[in-house]
């Protein structure tokens, strides 16, 4: 297990609910850091193997430079950009700060944060595995027979299974 972090990553964007904070803009600092295996990326010493810290701070640099209303909007775009590059995450902690707030006062920054876990257990297996999406369980086998999602609901008090379980049931 490694955490992989990119801290102080400086962008000027132009977030913001006012007109003036979209056409003037403000100097931003994200912060990431990734909860992984690193296993196979030792044993290989192959990059395709790990989490590309690169990557992450292009996913980063794109999502700064669309401007929104809210810094809510820019975080899950870094969220969701960074779930889809890399699939073996375990965790995923994601801060913003937008520095000097218009406020109408001296304040360092405002900050906006997410924190994921990412890892499950599954309660038929007891295995561990990864889940990015909570409601993505049965879609991920569009073939299991609604009957049977039934019962598994019913089975394992609507918690997910593994793939591997799942796809037992599925045939």
């Amino acid at each position: 297990m490694a955490i992989i972090a990119l801290e102080g990553m400086k962008f000027y964007a132009y977030h913001g609910v006012y007109e003036a904070e979209r056409r003037i803009g403000t100097t931003y600092e994200v912060d990431v850091r990734v909860t992984a295996s690193v296993g196979k990326a030792v044993e290989t010493d192959d990059l395709a193997n790990t989490i590309n810290y690169e990557t992450i701070y292009q996913i980063c640099r794109i999502e700064m430079s669309k401007p929104r209303q809210l810094l809510e909007s820019v975080l899950s775009g870094i969220v969701e950009g960074i779930k889809k590059q890399f699939l073996e995450m375990e965790g995923l902690e994601v801060s913003i700060k937008k520095m000097h707030p218009p406020l109408g006062g001296r304040v360092a920054y405002a900050l906006l944060a997410s924190k994921q876990n990412y890892k499950t257990s599954c309660p038929r297996c007891k295995k561990d595995f990864i889940r990015y999406n909570e409601n993505d369980c049965f879609e991920r086998f569009p073939n299991l027979h609604p009957a049977t999602r039934e019962m598994l609901n019913k089975q394992y008090d609507d918690k997910c299974l593994c793939d591997k379980c799942l796809r037992f049931y599925a045939g």
